[in-house]
This record gives structure tokens, sequence and C-alpha cells, in this order.
């Protein structure tokens, strides 16, 4: 028995652990992390696909991306990539210890929101037009 009696809740709801880290731009910056990271796994069977089809032939790399969809999914790969890189770099400055405190983390946490949305509309202009 602990000498010291916690009384943290053990198991809680999703919707109350979803309220608490709704608030901190650091933990949401965590969980999106996971999230693109997860986006990204599930997207490189279709980018495969997609590059074994385009190399085929000129003509079946011009048909592919003459489609609007498939265009948006590799997109959502660029952008996916884009965020998970600069989120990325933001958990490697904290695990060597430059944004440990809650303040500086949040500020690093924003600034890594703010660039992440400039490359994910930079690579949306890219790859769309």
């Amino acid at each position: 028995m602990p000498a010291v009696k916690s009384n943290r809740p053990i198991n809680l709801p999703l919707s109350q652990v979803i309220s608490v880290n709704a608030k901190s731009p650091i933990a949401i910056a965590s969980i999106m992390h996971r999230v693109s990271g997860i986006i990204l796994f599930l997207l490189i069977p279709v980018l495969l696909w997609l590059l074994q089809t385009s190399l085929s032939s000129p003509e079946s790399f011009d048909a592919l991306f003459d489609n609007v969809l498939l265009r948006f999914i590799v997109w959502i790969f660029v952008a996916a990539t884009a965020f998970h890189f600069v989120m990325g770099i933001k958990h490697l400055l904290a695990d060597m210890g430059m944004t440990e405190e809650l303040k500086s983390g949040r500020a690093a946490a924003v600034v890594s929101f703010v660039i992440a949305a400039i490359l994910i509309v930079a690579s949306f202009v890219w790859v769309m037009f």
C-alpha cells in the first residue's frame, strides 16, 4: 500500500478526457501528431498504388492527376506529412528539454500550429493548382 493516498481518478470516461485535453494546446498537438501518423500509415498503400500507376505510362500519369479526388488524397498525405514533421520537431525539442515548462510548451505548440497551418495551405496550393 502506498504511503500517500492518491486522489487521481482512474479510468476516466472518454468525454472527460476530451474535455480536459481540449483546453491545452500541448495536449492537442500531441494527440493530433498521433492522428497524423495514423493517417500517414493508412495512406501509404494508396500512395504506392498511385506511384505504380503513374509510372506505368505518361498517359496514366495524366489520367491520374486530372482526377480531383486523387489530387485531394495526395494533398491529404502531403498535409499530414507536413503536420507530422512540424509536430515531431516540436516533440524533439521538448525531449531535449527546451520546452519543458508549461508556458514555453504552450508557446511552442502554438508556434508549431501556425507553421503547420502555413505549410498545409501552401501544400494545398501546390497540389491542387
